[in-house]
């Protein structure tokens, strides 16, 4: 799956509702965004919140771990599934559930990306191997 950024910044968002409801996940006042306008991206994993889709993108070609960008700021150029997917549900607070299509050790693992963003070798490994794929696709 691959995406081209349309807005990188909150404050671009047009719609009210959409803004109200990414504004409790971006916590940066000025609203910039580590994306850039017109840039496509490969989509390394795709994590529901509220209903809506979030990308897990790496927006430098030497990011480790890939960050979550809601849908909301992209076009979708290439709609494929990743073949390396699966989707995986799981229960969360209360009564709310957690819906993710990521690689099987991710699904899996509901510690993984915290073990990626801390930099674990496995973790590290795994992610790097998988993005190759992804972007071979």
């Amino acid at each position: 799956m691959k995406v081209v950024c349309k807005i990188d910044n909150l404050h671009s968002v047009e719609d009210s509702s959409v803004f109200a409801r990414l504004k409790r996940y971006i916590s940066d006042s000025n609203g910039v965004l580590d994306l850039q306008v017109g840039r496509e991206y490969v989509v390394y994993g795709v994590e529901f919140w509220d209903n809506c889709p979030w990308f897990y993108l790496c927006t430098e070609d030497d990011d480790e771990y890939p960050k979550p960008f809601a849908a909301d700021f992209f076009e979708t150029t290439d709609k494929r599934i990743s073949k390396c997917w699966t989707l995986v549900t799981s229960p969360c607070e209360g009564d709310e559930n957690s819906t993710r299509l990521v690689f099987e050790e991710w699904a899996r693992d509901s510690a993984f990306y915290e073990r990626l963003i801390d930099g674990e070798g496995d973790a590290v490994t795994l992610f790097a191997e998988y993005r190759f794929l992804m972007d071979s696709e």
